[in-house]
């Protein structure tokens, strides 16, 4: 799916060394909700579920990302990342930034 995606943002793959930001944003489970659908106060602020560990997602993604935004992910020498509960108003998925570094 990301590569799909990414493919309808970027014309030209980099050739050049890359830094990338990623901002994984995950669903709530439903006991985080009150009855009018707002979050709790008592619900956690981060995502810490023994699943989606970061390093995996990262690693996917960077590898959906060859052959699109870069040539290789070697091409990676930073990588900043975290993942979030999504708000009830975003959607589910990533957040992806990359910069060619000059």
């Amino acid at each position: 799916l990301v590569n799909k995606v990414a493919r309808k943002f970027i014309k030209e793959p980099f050739t050049g060394a890359c830094e990338v930001l990623l901002v994984f944003k995950l669903k709530r489970r439903k006991d985080h909700f009150n009855s009018q659908g707002e979050v709790k106060n008592n619900a956690p602020k981060h995502y810490l579920v023994k699943r989606n560990d970061l390093d995996k997602l990262v690693r996917s993604t960077l590898d959906a990302l060859s052959g699109v935004a870069y040539i290789d992910d070697c091409q990676v020498v930073k990588v900043i990342a975290s993942k979030e509960y999504a708000n009830n108003e975003e959607e589910v998925g990533v957040n992806i930034c990359i910069n060619e570094i000059i």
